[in-house]
């Protein structure tokens, strides 16, 4: 039942005004002066006020700019009825912030038909605000969850600077938005072997950072019972498809992996797709693309992974990026971005993997995206070993 707080000077008036909104079906409060009136609003909380302009103690006028100008009480409707007549009259009542206004002397059932009106507005503005505090509630709700997925995500796949043996680790890893799809993962083999690996999961989000987590487990888990990089992705895809093979929205994953023998100095690898890795030999000037072929996980439940291998000598970089790195400044130059890959590594001899991680990020990620920027760029991961 809505609530309508009728002011008048006149008690008389006050009391007819109230018999007709009564009998109407409304819950009706009077007062017939403009502070009792203001009081009685913190009390009352009405939809609707049906206010007079002439009150004995203050104008009407300031009373609806009261109402009007309080965040607890702007968005109550107020009718103003005076028993002037005047073209101006709209003026100064949209001026005052009222929401309309009636002569004394109009007819009851025009007088409800404004009511009405103005209550209509009252109870679709109510029902937006509603679903406003409740949207704000699931953002807040959405937002903490991203947050906490981030560090978890952050905690899982930390920037790494480490040693294997003879070979040094750097990586680097900026997520287009808060959490990503990108994923990367160091598994010691034995003592002589490490497992490299770097993929990138289709799409952002919470949906793309828990399957993020979904490979990383799955490399963890099986990196040491299948030595084979192709026979892994096998067992990965096999094991992925089987989870989702009744879904008709299924990601994708570019995976490559490749299990560095840092005594034998030889690199063993396998690719679902992914960006092409590039060992950079210094002692010949030479960039090699290990290009192996694949498909994605998840694109087909059967795949032939390509196996392949290529020595290395010490001194050398292996050079491991998603494909978001080419993004910001050559989505649509592949040529030209591998050429000025190949330049930034033929020139970074002697230089660090985390040196060469960071000129490879002055070069090619924009660090302040504006937030629609975010949106259109992809996730962004680099490992440089040291071999």
């Amino acid at each position: 039942m809505n609530r309508i707080l009728v002011v008048d000077g006149q008690e008389w008036v006050t009391d007819l005004i109230s018999r007709l909104l009564t009998t109407s079906g409304y819950e009706v409060m009077t007062s017939e002066s403009g502070n009792n009136a203001l009081a009685k609003l913190e009390m009352f909380r009405p939809d609707l006020v049906l206010l007079d302009l002439e009150l004995p103690d203050m104008s009407g006028y300031d009373v609806c700019k009261r109402i009007k100008q309080n965040p607890d009480t702007q968005y109550i409707m107020v009718l103003c009825t005076t028993s002037l007549e005047t073209g101006e009259m709209s003026m100064r009542v949209a001026q005052m912030g009222a929401d309309d206004y009636a002569e004394k002397n109009i007819d009851p059932a025009l007088l409800l038909l404004k009511i009405k009106s103005l209550l209509r507005v009252k109870n679709l503005s109510d029902q937006l605000k509603q679903k406003f505090a409740e949207l704000e509630e699931k953002n807040n709700i959405l937002e903490f969850q991203m947050r906490m997925g981030q560090q978890v995500q952050r905690s899982l796949m930390p920037n790494l600077d480490i040693q294997f043996n003879d070979m040094r680790i750097s990586s680097r890893y900026m997520p287009a938005m808060d959490i990503g799809g990108d994923f990367y993962n160091l598994v010691k083999v034995d003592n002589e072997c490490v497992g490299v690996l770097i993929g990138d999961v289709s799409g952002h989000g919470i949906s793309a950072a828990l399957l993020t987590a979904m490979f990383n487990s799955m490399v963890i888990n099986h990196a040491k019972a299948y030595l084979s990089p192709d026979l892994l992705l096998y067992q990965i895809n096999s094991e992925y498809c089987r989870v989702f093979e009744s879904s008709q929205n299924i990601a994708y994953a570019s995976i490559f992996y490749a299990v560095v023998d840092t005594v034998k100095r030889r690199i063993y690898y396998s690719n679902a797709g992914g960006a092409l890795p590039l060992l950079v030999r210094y002692s010949t000037g030479m960039v090699i693309e290990l290009d192996a072929s694949g498909m994605p996980i998840g694109m087909d439940d059967a795949p032939v992974y390509e196996y392949k291998s290529v020595q290395y000598s010490s001194g050398d970089v292996l050079f491991l990026h998603t494909d978001g790195l080419s993004d910001t400044f050559f989505k649509d130059q592949p040529e030209e971005f591998t050429k000025r890959v190949n330049e930034i590594l033929l020139s970074a001899e002697g230089s660090s993997p985390d040196e060469i991680a960071e000129a490879m990020l002055a070069e090619f990620y924009n660090l302040n995206p504006s937030p629609s920027e975010k949106y259109m760029l992809d996730d962004v991961t680099i490992i440089v070993c040291g071999l």
